[in-house]
C-alpha cells in the first residue's frame, strides 16, 4: 500500500501529525505552502476570511501527481471553522487522483466547525471517495494514544478501489 499525505501546516501542529502518520504507516509526505504575500499584522484576518469564504490561494507546490498511490490523506488546519484555502488549492493541484481512496484529518484549538464536511465535499469533487476523516485538538498532537486511534481512522479502509 503506497500512500501519500499532503498536508498544510502554519503552527507546526498538522506537520506533527502527518509526521506521525508518514511513520506509522511508511507514507510519502507533501508540504504545501501558501505562497500569497501577506503583511504580518493582517495576514491571519485576510486568511481567516478567504478559509470562511472557501477560496482559493496560490501554492508550492502548484502541481502534484499522485498516480503512483493507493491512497490520499489530506491535512489541514482549522481556520475560521473551516480548512486552509492552501488544502483547498492542493485537493485540485492533484493529478492522477481520479477513483482514489482519500482520507483528510484536521487540528484545531477550539472546535473544528464544517471542517469535515467540506474536505469531503472538495475531495469527492475532484472524483476521489472520501473514507474517513479525523480531527485532533492541539492538546494531543502529542497524545500516542490518540495519534493511533487517529491512524486507524485514515487508515482503516485502506484498500485499493
Amino acid at each position: 500500500m503506497k500512500i501519500c499525505i499532503i498536508y498544510h501546516s502554519e503552527s507546526g501542529n498538522t506537520r506533527h501529525v502527518a509526521q506521525h502518520i508518514a511513520s506509522a504507516c511508511d507514507a510519502k509526505l507533501i508540504e504545501i505552502t501558501d505562497t500569497a504575500r501577506y503583511n504580518r499584522l493582517t495576514r491571519f484576518l485576510m486568511v481567516c476570511k478567504k478559509a470562511r469564504g472557501e477560496e482559493k490561494t496560490t501554492i508550492e507546490p502548484a502541481s502534484i501527481d499522485v498516480s503512483g498511490y493507493d491512497q490520499l490523506v489530506f491535512g489541514s488546519p482549522v481556520w475560521a471553522f473551516k480548512p486552509t484555502p492552501a488544502i483547498h488549492s492542493a485537493i485540485d493541484a492533484v493529478k492522477g487522483c481520479e477513483g482514489m481512496k482519500a482520507t483528510a484529518f484536521f487540528t484545531h484549538g477550539g472546535r473544528p466547525g464544517q471542517t469535515a464536511e467540506v474536505l469531503q465535499r472538495w475531495i469527492e469533487a475532484r472524483g476521489m471517495k472520501c473514507v474517513g476523516n479525523a480531527n485532533i485538538h492541539q492538546n494531543d498532537v502529542e497524545n500516542e494514544k490518540k495519534t493511533k486511534e487517529l491512524i486507524s481512522i485514515l487508515i482503516k479502509n485502506s484498500e485499493p478501489v
